[in-house]
């Protein structure tokens, strides 16, 4: 089950958490466009689960001002910054592999850059995962890396913390969501920051 990698991704964010929070932009004008675009989708109200929601920001802030927003992030450190900025909400320290929700519960899910630190044989099991705790036509807002690779980076970034991901390509990703039982609404590649992704709005068959 990968569980030292597991370690690493936690400690790491553990660790640099607070620093890492100072670099996000909450007004970045992709990630608002995604949010907004699944937010208009949905009735005001809707239980919607972040998955990996880290500190809250932007994403987990701005779906909590019109629905009942849930998050799970694997940092217990991550979890108490967004318990600081998202009161309302409801947030628990847990694995996206194994953290229980009941089945149909929410209307959407979001997954933002964190399916990636997850090993990449057991992305498919994550979305069978997500699929069940959606309602009937619920949607899936999520992001990928562009290409394939596995592998750690001993100081990520300066952050001053070991970093592990796991991910496979765009084309092995939309394939996967497929396979899970998801129809792709939107799917488009993000490049404004100097990285590529793959950002899928999806929806449960």
């Amino acid at each position: 089950m990968h569980e030292r990698e597991r370690e690493i991704v936690e400690a790491g964010y553990d660790a640099i958490a607070r620093g890492y929070l100072k670099s996000k932009d909450p007004q970045d004008p992709f990630i608002l466009s995604r949010l907004t675009d699944l937010s208009d989708r949905l009735p005001t109200g809707s239980q919607v689960l972040d998955l990996g929601c880290g500190a809250g920001i932007p994403a987990t802030q701005f779906l909590a001002q019109r629905f009942k927003v849930t998050g799970v992030d694997v940092s217990q450190t991550q979890i108490d910054l967004v318990r600081e900025r998202v009161p309302a909400g409801h947030f628990v320290k847990a694995d996206m592999r194994t953290v229980e929700r009941p089945p149909a519960t929410f209307a959407a899910v979001v997954s933002l850059y964190a399916i990636i630190h997850i090993p990449r044989e057991e992305h498919l099991a994550v979305l069978h995962r997500i699929h069940r705790w959606l309602i009937p036509g619920g949607l899936f807002l999520a992001t990928w890396a562009t290409g394939d690779w596995e592998g750690e980076d001993p100081n990520w970034e300066g952050w001053g913390a070991p970093m592990w991901w796991s991910h496979f390509g765009s084309e092995t990703n939309l394939r996967l969501l497929a396979e899970a039982g998801f129809s792709v609404l939107d799917a488009r590649i993000d490049d404004s920051h100097g990285e590529s992704w793959l950002w899928v709005l999806a929806q449960r068959d």
